[in-house]
């Protein structure tokens, strides 16, 4: 079965980049409802206070620090499969990149 963000549910899991903002908060809620497994990872606590949840994994780091964005995959992916897709609906990683 397909989830809204297109992955598997059995098989894939997302990260989604979080940026403060309802829209990207109720992203997260949809995916979860929907069966997706998500990890949700924020710049700071207050991103990530809007998005928890018991079907939530959450996690805070810098995500300017290319070794915390890696952690923070590595731990996504222990705890809820391959990645099959990363959200970054604020381009929060593209910035980094620039």
């Amino acid at each position: 079965m397909q989830n809204v963000t297109g992955a598997t549910d059995l098989e894939e899991s997302v990260i989604v980049v979080l940026d403060g903002t309802a829209a990207t908060a109720e992203m997260v809620g949809e995916m979860t409802r929907a069966g997706t497994r998500v990890t949700a990872v924020g710049s700071s606590f207050r991103d990530v206070v809007a998005v928890l949840s018991g079907d939530v994994y959450v996690m805070v780091a810098d995500l300017a620090d290319p070794e915390q964005w890696d952690t923070a995959v590595l731990r996504a992916e222990r705890r809820n499969g391959p990645v099959g897709r990363v959200l970054d609906p604020a381009g929060v990683l593209a910035a980094r990149a620039a």
